[in-house]
């Protein structure tokens, strides 16, 4: 075999390499392998259990999921419940939202988590007559009156860090007096986050001692 060919190969061998290297993904604009995604759309505890409704979770690519309508419940009726996950972010959108015993409706209820920080958005949302803001600041709470049964609470844009370092953001979080129990709607949820390394063990202390001397 002639050394121009031998050449040959191995020059092309080398651009297949470079061309292999450069199309592989580089590991810092990977997200880190212990950060994970998850939203869902609808949740209700109480007298009747309502399950986080679609629900995901990620800890690599997106992974999507949509219900057309959540009315498991006389409580709450949603519509359009999309929500999404990837290892860094997640997203929760809710349609036509309406709690008709605390007069809550909306036309579209959103959290956002991305990056360990979240948001949350709504569209012509209203309380018995009274507009909420688009974009309400972290954990905002309106009282709710509830017509023979007492007062419960609405808590908007809800945050709030888990124990191993991940936020939860709630666009809605109803609070109901209902009769028996008390009932909690829980509206367009997004969780992210990288999750906390646990603490490392102190480093051992030398505890200094004489030496009893003999003879």
């Amino acid at each position: 075999m002639s050394h121009s060919h031998v050449a040959g190969r191995l020059t092309a061998a080398g651009l297949l390499v470079t061309a292999l290297v450069a199309a592989a993904p580089t590991a810092s604009a990977a997200a880190p392998r212990d950060a994970e995604g998850a939203a869902y759309g609808l949740t209700v505890t109480g007298p009747l259990d309502v399950p986080p409704v679609p629900a995901v979770s990620s800890r690599s690519g997106d992974v999507t999921k949509h219900l057309l309508r959540e009315d498991h419940t006389d409580l709450v009726d949603a519509s359009a419940l999309d929500v999404s996950a990837a290892a860094d972010r997640a997203r929760s959108a809710v349609a036509r939202v309406a709690v008709p015993s605390a007069k809550l409706r909306a036309d579209a209820v959103s959290a956002e988590c991305r990056g360990g920080r979240g948001s949350a958005s709504l569209a012509r949302a209203s309380l018995a007559g009274r507009s909420l803001d688009v974009s309400p600041p972290p954990n905002t709470t309106v009282p709710v009156d509830v017509p023979g049964l007492g007062r419960g609470s609405l808590t908007l844009n809800k945050q709030q860090r888990r124990a191993d370092g991940r936020l939860d953001v709630t666009a809605m979080e109803l609070r109901l007096p209902v009769p028996g129990d008390a009932a909690t709607i829980r509206i367009a949820s997004a969780t992210c986050g990288r999750a906390a390394a646990p603490p490392k063990a102190p480093a051992p202390t030398p505890v200094k001692r004489d030496l009893p001397v003999t003879g």
